[in-house]
């Protein structure tokens, strides 16, 4: 009993403290969005929003590395060795954010044709990469050390950074190219901040770290998160490439307002991550009770928002773009509850993970071509392009469940 309530304490109060600070930052990018929405219009916003929907699918990277670096971190003691892991890190974090910028640079091409984004805009995206490859290493050793409050600050200072020069620049007339530089800046800003919470940790001698298991943890965190990204921001792409852009426009802003539910419970699975990695490690039964705790908290939270969608859509669009994105007020309903399904989804997928025991992983992937060719199929109409996208994210949780029954709550020895 005393183990349940300091790992439910654990939970509330790592939740409650992201949940505030997170969605201060939340906030902040929410202000963005509409600032942009309003500013660059229908066609401008969803240009921005396809560049955005690369960024996620690259974020692929970024939350695999933190994800796997907040679970070592959370079963290692020891500030030497975490020293000498975020040293190795961040070698190889700058090694391959060259390399995304590289691909990035030479995909630019034909994705700027599919798209209809010019090259230069490409380019300038192009230096958003800091923000994949590198600013992840920090964050996850923040995470993973349950330091909350500097995790959540920091997401603070990047929106803040984004939103303040991003609002600028387009404000003097830069429009597209304004709103991808705030984004950059915005990551090498939060970059550089990230390292002063972890001060304590540079300034212990490193001691080489033995993490025989990372490698191998890694590829199904990797293949999890790739699924999950896939479902988050494939739809924005393949709506740019299959609707006009006016329509596409306002599928974003509809897209946006969906995924604010994924953005707002964000907070509650990053504190659990932490706990249930703890609780298998100890192997005393807490796990179950804690996932049951995290699925409570995100249905109180999502229920209402649900509710919101349902019943003002229309008042929703408008305060988020203006009247010129009104023709999407039926999407919103359809991608809430996409993004509510895809937030239970992450959750039992992020526990088991947590736990080290997630079996049949492999088979995520066929998930993605399988949402790709019913988008292409149903495409008839915006709305029916969204509902096939909710469609979808029900076939994804259902899996979710399946897998996340399929192991035990045993770490991994």
């Amino acid at each position: 009993m005393r183990t349940d309530r300091r790992f439910s304490t654990g939970l509330l109060g790592g939740s409650v403290l992201l949940l505030v600070t997170l969605n201060v930052a939340n906030a902040l990018h929410f202000a963005f969005h509409i600032a942009m929405a309003r500013l660059l219009g229908p066609a401008g916003y969803g240009a921005l929003s396809a560049l955005l929907a690369i960024l996620y699918v690259l974020n692929v990277f970024a939350e695999s590395v933190q994800t796997i670096l907040a679970r070592y971190a959370s079963r290692e003691p020891d500030p030497g060795r975490l020293h000498d892991l975020l040293r190795r890190a961040l070698r190889k974090g700058g090694r391959a954010t060259l390399a995304m910028t590289a691909v990035l640079l030479a995909a630019a091409v034909p994705l700027g044709i599919w798209l209809r984004i010019p090259y230069s805009l490409m380019a300038l995206f192009s230096l958003s990469t800091v923000g994949v490859g590198l600013l992840p290493i920090h964050r996850g050793v923040l995470q993973g050390m349950k330091r909350f409050r500097a995790l959540g600050e920091n997401m603070i200072w990047e929106v803040l950074a984004k939103l303040v020069v991003g609002v600028g620049l387009v404000w003097l007339g830069a429009r597209e190219y304004g709103a991808v530089a705030g984004v950059s800046l915005g990551f090498c800003v939060a970059f550089a901040l990230s390292r002063l919470p972890l001060r304590d940790v540079y300034r212990t001698p490193p001691s080489r770290a033995a993490a025989p298991d990372l490698y191998q943890y890694s590829l199904p965190v990797f293949v999890v998160t790739a699924t999950v990204m896939g479902f988050y921001s494939l739809d924005v792409l393949l709506a740019r490439a299959f609707f006009p852009d006016a329509v596409a426009g306002g599928y974003a802003v509809a897209s946006f307002l969906g995924k604010s539910i994924l953005l707002g419970t964000a907070p509650v699975t990053k504190a659990m991550f932490p706990l249930s990695a703890e609780a298998a490690e100890r192997r005393d039964g807490g796990g179950r009770r804690l996932l049951a705790g995290t699925l409570g908290i995100l249905a109180a939270c999502v229920i209402p928002v649900l509710a919101a969608f349902a019943l003002i859509p229309g008042p929703l669009v408008r305060g988020m773009g203006g009247r010129s994105y009104l023709g999407a007020t039926d999407l919103v309903l359809p991608l809430g509850i996409a993004m509510v399904l895809m937030a239970f989804s992450n959750a039992l997928l992020l526990y088991r993970l947590s736990t080290g025991r997630l079996r049949f992983w492999a088979a995520l992937p066929v998930l993605i071509p399988l949402e790709v060719a019913a988008l292409a199929v149903f495409r008839g109409s915006a709305l029916e392009f969204a509902w096939t996208v909710a469609g979808m994210n029900g076939v994804f949780l259902a899996v979710a469940v399946v897998l996340a029954g399929s192991g035990s709550d045993g770490a991994r020895d």
